[in-house]
């Protein structure tokens, strides 16, 4: 099935993959996803059946021959280079770090890991009820009442109870700030900023679901999705700002009970006062977001991390996306707790719910891709995270079983996807934006390229960036995803920080005052340690198209500042190959 087709017809739950790892056994009738017939979207599949005759451009980097997490941006599929993640000693919890506070050591251990006996998970039945998620802002009074009542029940048991409410908040940490060495090695256990990040976090939402539904005795329950990719779902949810209710969390910024999200904020913006361009612009990154990442995988969930391997953060444009979403929800001040602090994010209900949009866009982006396997890589399929089921059995879960939200036997109620239908709206928008960046006078200032050396972030930074071929075919870029690649990205230890990257096009080595398109964010919360040595992989052959920009031997690049201390060490564009699994 091609992409094109699915992007024209809405997406069921009962599409089937050549992978069995995504074949149904049954078919649900779980919601559809519904999609305009506007949206154009690349069509991989069909750029499949075109001739791909001896592509021998010495520019394309082959996937195949790059090393998957030992500094190569993505690598080889099917082919073990290291091993899987596996769960780690339990009895060696150790203190988690979070350097937004001082002393930094936190406790993050949960209670009786070293003595549980650990089980395999076994999915659900296809015989069991399917939970059906529906958006927070839609609610009634008695969907609330029953969540509600589920959450009190939660908070109400023992402190030291596996489902206790703060456990099972704890367990975030456990799994984001290092509360555990990885099994037989010094590396710290992080799912943050890799490929692991996605299916962790449907493990945890999926668990978290399921012992509420055992606290109320309802095997149907499931729980809300803050639908913040819609215009009316971005604001906080009004279920979660009522005091007396159990989902209520003093500590978020009490600026934005009412504000729209603005998916540019950064800490101590104002609130935005033009509510139509922020909800646009909010929905043109979104479509950016699936168009430039529907190649390669990689670029939408995070780069690999392998059994031993020291973490190097390189997070996927989707958790970049929800990392602002944590910072705009968390106090503005340190330590940033609730949702503003890895360390304690999940204390606060509202984290749930946006993680359940999270993993609600990973199901939309499988969908997309006419639920192809992200990575084939025994290393990701196979690797493993434990859990307190809703039976008190600690279990430890495969990857490769939970693939989709219905293997899981839950789904999400559909709802307009307002973002496949913005692009004309944003276009308009944008050029009124350039008129008035124009208007005092076409000043145009000389860029160069960024140099050799590391260069502080203090200001804006405008580079002049050769690209490795212009002017490529459909089928070249079917082939072969056109990557920005800012290496070497340093943020000071305690430092949350924001950057972003716009793209140009060059006037002989001269811009003009507008930066360009957006191409990507750098965002980080506090978490277990500061960024050291991340990098930010962004695709652009979408963005290139749409400023005509093709055939341009050289762009501008722009790394605008936004919050924190940060040191970037260069800037370049690649081209990488895209193996035929992926498309």
């Amino acid at each position: 099935m091609s992409l094109s087709h699915l992007y024209t017809t809405p997406i069921s739950s009962s599409i089937t993959s050549n992978n069995p790892l995504r074949c149904s056994t049954k078919t649900t009738s779980s919601p559809s996803v519904h999609l305009s017939n506007r949206t154009r979207y690349i069509s991989c599949e069909q750029n499949k059946q075109t001739s791909k005759e001896g592509n021998a451009n010495h520019n394309v980097i082959d996937r195949r021959n790059v090393l998957l997490g030992l500094g190569g941006l993505y690598g080889a599929t099917g082919s073990a280079i290291g091993a899987p993640f596996t769960p780690p000693d339990l009895g060696q919890c150790h203190k988690a770090t979070d350097d937004d506070v001082t002393p930094n050591k936190v406790d993050c251990c949960p209670p009786k890991y070293g003595n549980a006996k650990m089980v395999d998970f076994t999915p659900p039945s296809v015989n069991d009820p399917l939970r059906v998620r529906k958006a927070a802002h839609k609610y009634n009074p008695d969907d609330i009442a029953k969540f509600e009542a589920a959450i009190a029940k939660m908070k109400a048991l023992p402190a030291d109870h596996p489902w206790n409410y703060n456990q099972q908040a704890t367990i975030h940490c456990t799994y984001c700030n290092g509360a555990f060495n990885q099994l037989n090695s010094d590396a710290l256990l992080q799912i943050h900023e890799s490929w692991f990040f996605l299916p962790w976090h449907r493990y945890y939402l999926y668990f978290w679901e399921k012992i509420l539904g055992k606290l109320i005795g309802d095997d149907t329950f499931a729980i809300p999705f803050w639908n913040w990719d819609t215009p009316k779902g971005m604001y906080m949810p009004p279920m979660y700002l009522n005091e007396k209710s159990p989902l209520w969390d003093d500590t978020r910024d009490k600026r934005h009970y009412t504000s729209v999200f603005d998916y540019k904020y950064t800490y101590k913006n104002s609130n935005p006062t033009d509510i139509d361009a922020v909800v646009t612009t909010n929905l043109a990154e979104l479509d950016s977001i699936f168009k430039e990442t529907l190649q390669l995988p990689a670029l939408f969930m995070g780069k690999a991390l392998r059994a031993g391997e020291k973490p190097t953060p390189a997070p996927g444009r989707c958790e970049s996306l929800h990392n602002v979403a944590h910072m705009w929800a968390g106090p503005p001040d340190k330590p940033h707790w609730n949702m503003g602090n890895f360390h304690t994010a999940a204390r606060d209900t509202l984290f749930f719910a946006h993680h359940g949009n999270v993993d609600r866009m990973w199901d939309i982006y499988s969908k997309f891709r006419g639920q192809k396997v992200e990575f084939r890589d025994p290393d990701w399929l196979d690797s493993s995270f434990i859990f307190y089921d809703e039976n008190e059995q600690l279990v430890k879960c495969k990857v490769r079983n939970c693939l989709t939200p219905e293997s899981l036997r839950y789904s999400y109620n559909p709802e307009p996807l307002a973002w496949t239908t913005i692009r004309r709206k944003y276009k308009k928008l944008r050029n009124e934006a350039k008129k008035r960046s124009e208007g005092d006078s076409l000043k145009l200032a000389p860029v160069s390229g960024f140099g050799s050396q590391p260069r502080p972030l203090t200001g804006p930074i405008r580079v002049l960036v050769q690209r490795p071929k212009t002017s490529r075919s459909k089928d070249e870029k079917a082939d072969a995803v056109e990557i920005l690649v800012i290496d070497g990205i340093n943020v000071t230890s305690g430092s949350t920080a924001r950057f972003d990257v716009y793209v140009t096009k060059s006037l002989e080595g001269l811009a003009g005052p507008d930066n360009g398109e957006l191409a990507g964010s750098f965002v980080q919360i506090p978490k277990s340690s500061a960024g050291k040595g991340s990098s930010l992989e962004l695709g652009i052959s979408t963005l290139l198209e749409e400023i005509e920009a093709d055939g341009e031997k050289e762009l501008v690049v722009s790394l605008i500042p936004r919050n924190g201390d940060v040191t970037v060490s260069g800037v370049r564009i690649e081209l990488f190959k895209v193996d035929d699994d992926e498309i």
